[in-house]
């Protein structure tokens, strides 16, 4: 089987997919959070830029943020090879979408609760991770979850410029195959390629999940409680039918 025969060639462009996923997922995280932290600023001489920064790579289509990051970066003296090049342009796309939604996670906790973590001494960065984090987090996670699976698949933007990820691998495999052999295996090879991507937004999805149901656990536990509550406390119905 050609996939087999080409075993070890598809393995380092799937290592390749993998070390690029993990370098956007964790530089998205970090550019989201320190835009995140800008735009909720109360002075404007931090806030504007800010703004201007995520609207400006919000706004930039995805494969040109790529290309001007390859190509127009060592116009200007800093030259990045294809894997580094791709891995910022993602990272600063995913980051100022991510930080959109940061900000809208932690806009969703009432003022109250700051003022209640205020109360009991937890201020700054302690109110922020003890009291309103763990409220904005069944906020954040679901779209923040499909920004991250969005991310791995612009990761096979990579190839555009000459990254060996996987869905390079599967371009010059069949390239090589077509022209050695005859015949064109695209069906079986992008199918394969699509199976693996599959797999990976799903390993992704299925971990987002577990962490919304361990964050939602206490507002569960509370909702359940309050209706038990209710239920206890309703008057009952006296049958006088036998009266």
């Amino acid at each position: 089987m050609l996939l087999l025969e080409y075993q070890s060639f598809i393995i380092e462009g799937f290592y390749h997919t993998l070390r690029l996923s993990l370098v956007v997922a964790i530089g998205g995280t970090l550019v989201a959070v320190i835009l995140a932290t800008g735009l909720m600023q109360p002075v404007k001489l931090i806030s504007r830029p800010a703004y201007l920064i995520v609207e400006l790579f919000r706004d930039i289509p995805l494969m040109v943020a790529v290309l001007l990051t390859y190509f127009v970066l060592p116009r200007i003296g800093l030259s990045l090879d294809p894997f580094w090049s791709t891995s910022l342009s993602i990272s600063l796309w995913g980051g100022a979408n991510g930080a959109q939604i940061i900000r809208a996670g932690l806009m969703s906790v009432s003022q109250a609760q700051r003022e209640t973590a205020a109360a009991f001494g937890l201020r700054s960065w302690k109110g922020l991770l003890f009291v309103i984090l763990p409220q904005a987090m069944p906020v954040i996670l679901p779209p923040y979850v499909s920004l991250l699976t969005a991310l791995v698949q612009a990761t096979s933007l990579g190839a555009v410029v000459g990254v060996h990820e996987l869905l390079r691998s599967a371009q010059v495999l069949i390239e090589q195959t077509t022209i050695s052999r005859g015949g064109s295996p695209a069906f079986l090879v992008y199918g394969f390629i699509l199976v693996v991507y599959f797999v990976l937004c799903w390993l992704i999805s299925r971990a987002g999940r577990l962490l919304e149901n361990h964050f939602a656990r206490p507002y569960s536990r509370q909702a359940s409680g309050g209706r038990k509550k209710r239920s206890e406390t309703a008057p009952k119905l006296v049958d006088v039918s036998n009266a």
